[in-house]
């Protein structure tokens, strides 16, 4: 997977390097500083995923996004989750964008969100999304009050969690989604760190209890 990395922040940058190319798939094609120069790289040595800072993209950057998404780039914005309820990631998601995650989200998110690009599936964080969320309902309600545990979940995260509540194993949970083990145990913790539980059991219980009817 060829990435490029849109950042102005040098040490930001070369830590989002680190991170990707540790993974035998995944290779930095490019970096800069300017969304702009982004669409050079695509039609010279070309990425399939570009990560870039939430900040550089601003008004004029929006339409630069919905030109990359119009050729297949898969986008994913690192977003300032300080701004509560942020427009501007607003415009970024009808530009075309399909991943968004905070800034300072750990290594392996990157990365998943990162192959998700990769295959066209979408990679929204779950806070970013109940933050977009409340911003266009006027809801203030807290993401998980009445709601469904798997909503709180990436699509990935949601797969392994809905085969976890099916009794497989984590091997069996791989063959099924063609992944490897290493990856569906990623995805496993991140589930039950995302949910504040400590065993799949404990999971399984959970995702059932959602999948209940109501009385």
């Amino acid at each position: 997977m060829r990435v490029l990395l849109c950042e102005d922040q040098e040490v930001f940058r070369l830590g989002l390097r680190v991170v990707l190319e540790t993974q035998p798939d995944m290779a930095v094609v490019a970096e800069t500083s300017h969304v702009a120069e982004a669409l050079d790289v695509v039609d010279g040595p070309g990425a399939q995923v570009i990560v870039v800072a939430q900040g550089l993209v601003g008004p004029s950057g929006v339409p630069l996004l919905r030109s990359l998404c119009q050729r297949g780039t898969g986008v994913l914005v690192l977003a300032e989750t300080r701004a509560r309820g942020d427009a501007g990631l607003i415009e970024v998601l009808q530009a075309g964008v399909r991943g968004v995650l905070p800034r300072r989200s750990a290594a392996q998110s990157l990365v998943d969100a990162v192959r998700s690009l990769a295959r066209q599936e979408t990679a929204l964080d779950a806070a970013v999304t109940s933050q977009l969320v409340r911003h266009l309902t006027g809801d203030a309600e807290p993401v998980g009050a009445g709601g469904r545990a798997v909503d709180q979940l990436t699509e990935r995260q949601r797969d392994v969690a809905l085969l976890v509540a099916e009794g497989l194993s984590n091997e069996e949970i791989a063959g099924r989604l063609f992944l490897s083990p290493a990856t569906v145990k990623s995805h496993l913790t991140a589930v039950l760190r995302r949910l504040d539980i400590r065993t799949r059991t404990q999971l399984a219980i959970l995702v059932n209890r959602d999948q209940e009817p109501a009385a």
